[in-house]
This record gives C-alpha cells, structure tokens and sequence, in this order.
C-alpha cells in the first residue's frame, strides 16, 4: 500500500479528534472485520452520495502496521455503483499514518451482493440499519478482541 509521507503530514485526517462530530453506526461485519459509517458524512454531491466508511480489522493488513482505514466513497445509488475517492490508514493504537487519494479513483465498480462494500452502500443510500456506537476504533477492538 501506498502512503505518501509528505502528503501525509499536510493533509487533514477524515477521523477527526473529536468524535462529537461524528455519528457512527456499526453495520456489519465477522470475527475478522468491523464495519461502520459515519451517518454525519453523507451528503449529495452532483447525483451520488459521498459518505465516509471506516473498518477494523482483526490484525494488521498483509505486512503493514495498518489495523484500521477510513475511505471517502461516492455511491451512485441509482445505478448501484461506487468509486473510492480517499484512504486513511491508522495503526493498532488509531494514530494517523497518512491520508492519500484512492489509485483506482477513476474507476467505478459495481456493488457486489453479500459483498462489505454492499452493507457500506446500503446504509449510505437509505440511512436505514444499523447499530450506533461511541467509537468505531474502541468498538472494533471490543468485538475483535481475541
């Protein structure tokens, strides 16, 4: 994975410090996975939606310190499709390791039944499902936790 360090350290992360702003709702995920998105992200944007999803994992990615992403999604959901715009990749503890723009931005892609991104397009395009929680981060460790 890509994650461009000078970039990095300008950009604004999209987890904020103060959840306040936020409002997150857990809504799927395994003994592998936690999945969430931030209800207070969705808006409309020319047609689509844009919302912001954020996983947990329940151990590092491949050989990368990143136990956790945040990524910007527009969902067309009309046609059933969306396009990642921008990553966020945190490590164990939540800290930041950099924020960076999607390589497959240009690229729209078909939500696939049963699928994550499917249960992320579902509650982005009807609000609707769902379990709210305090913190996606401490909420992915408690449920994670082996």
């Amino acid at each position: 994975m890509r994650l461009l360090l000078a970039a990095a350290a300008l950009a604004l992360p999209m987890f904020p410090a103060t959840a306040a702003a936020q409002e997150w709702i857990r809504v799927g995920g395994n003994d592998q996975l936690s999945a969430y998105v931030d209800a207070t992200s969705i808006f409309p944007s020319n047609g689509k939606t844009v919302a912001t999803t954020f996983s947990g994992y329940a151990k590092a990615l491949g050989d990368t310190p990143i136990w956790f992403t945040a990524v910007k999604i527009e969902y067309n959901c009309k046609a059933n499709q969306f396009r990642t715009l921008e990553y966020t990749y945190y490590d164990k503890a939540g800290n930041s390791l950099g924020t960076e723009a999607s390589f497959t931005i240009n690229e729209t892609r078909t939500v696939t039944p049963g699928s994550i991104d499917e249960t992320f397009f579902k509650y982005a395009c009807t609000k609707q499902g769902g379990v709210p929680v305090q913190n996606p981060f401490t909420d992915s460790r408690t449920r994670l936790s082996n």
